[in-house]
């Protein structure tokens, strides 16, 4: 059941067309910032061990750095044929669903994490679900892509001009390359996702901004 307009937009994006070309184009159209940024989410909840659930993990790319770091994974995502590929990649409790309604009991998981997921969800229902799932003490980290401002602004929407020429060329990839710019610069994650961890009870809520506004990561503690 799709329970957020932006499910709509992950369902057109991320498909059995683009799942087994996910990795190479993520990494190739990021410049190989993704890898920075995930190590980015590694880094917050780096004092920590234990079980933690990945949400939207897609292809396994953030559990897979999650479980060479020792971590025992879960990862939940909407698109079947992505978590295939996870299955391939180790060993973890793959699930598909929702982030908005999570399958899992209360006080599960020591850390949740997710990478490219909050500009499609409700961020409040999500904040709730994560703040319900964890134990006492583990935290939560939101990461996407942010819309960034300046001149910047405009080298962003110049790349996407480009990327949607490329969809002309790799039709699998032609409603991601059209319609994500669009998405992102819409989306208000980054702030509702400070209000709602907030609101729903975390503490030590913090956000930053990474590789000049391009990204941006949400995190916070359950007590």
């Amino acid at each position: 059941m799709l329970v957020h307009r932006g499910h709509a937009s992950a369902k057109k994006f991320f498909t059995s067309g683009t799942a087994a070309s996910y990795d190479r184009v993520v990494r190739l159209t990021t410049f190989g910032r993704d890898a920075a940024w995930k190590e980015h989410i590694l880094g917050i909840v780096s004092d920590r061990r234990g079980s933690v659930l990945d949400l939207a993990c897609g292809t396994g790319i953030l559990s897979s750095m999650l479980h060479d770091r020792g971590w025992q994974v879960s990862g939940l995502d909407l698109s079947p044929e992505y978590l295939k590929i996870a299955g391939t990649k180790m060993e973890q409790a793959f699930a598909e669903g929702t982030a908005e309604v999570l399958p899992y009991r209360d006080a599960t998981f020591d850390a949740v994490v997710s990478s490219y997921l909050a500009k499609y969800v409700d961020v409040a229902m999500v904040a709730e679900e994560c703040r319900r799932v964890l134990r006492p003490g583990g935290v939560a980290v939101f990461h996407d892509f942010a819309c960034p401002q300046g001149i910047m602004r405009r080298l962003w929407h110049a790349y996407f001009t480009v990327l949607r020429g490329a969809g002309v060329l790799v039709p699998s990839w032609k409603h991601v390359f059209g319609d994500l710019d669009g998405v992102i610069c819409e989306s208000r994650w980054q702030e509702q996702a400070v209000q709602a961890m907030e609101e729903s009870g975390f503490v030590h809520v913090r956000s930053s901004s990474q590789t000049l506004g391009t990204s941006a990561t949400v995190g916070g503690q359950k007590p």
